[in-house]
């Protein structure tokens, strides 16, 4: 259950975060936009995505970050849906390039640090 609600809670983290960032803004994701927008966005959705990971594999409470990759698996099938839907533009492009690989790095990135904590525990 707790794996369920990890993979739930790290998708809702990045999707809400992501689909805020165009309302916000007032700005078609489907449409060009400029360069330092696309640019400022993809570092946005990077840092929520690794957020979303590291939620993902710290509710799921497991040793290996299989909520992650389940979360990094549905942000890049969602991009794809999206691209299917309504035609290639960059913010799919790119959740599908950088983001979803993100959040599994944000997983792993959990996993990495509950190590090199239990390893300075055993230590001393």
């Amino acid at each position: 259950m707790r794996v369920v609600s990890g993979i739930i809670l790290g998708y809702l983290l990045f999707e809400l975060s992501w689909f805020g960032l165009f309302r916000v803004t007032n700005t078609d994701p489907h449409a060009p936009a400029s360069i330092s927008f696309q640019i400022g966005a993809v570092v946005f959705g990077l840092l929520f995505a690794l957020l979303a990971g590291h939620l993902a594999s710290f509710i799921g409470g497991r040793p290996h970050f299989i909520a992650a990759w389940i979360v990094g698996a549905l942000v890049g099938l969602s991009a794809v849906v999206m691209m299917i839907r309504k035609g290639v533009a960059w913010p799919q492009v790119t959740a599908l390039l950088f983001m979803a690989p993100a959040v599994v790095v944000g997983g792993w990135s959990y996993v990495i640090a509950g190590r090199a904590k239990t390893d300075s525990g055993n230590e001393q």
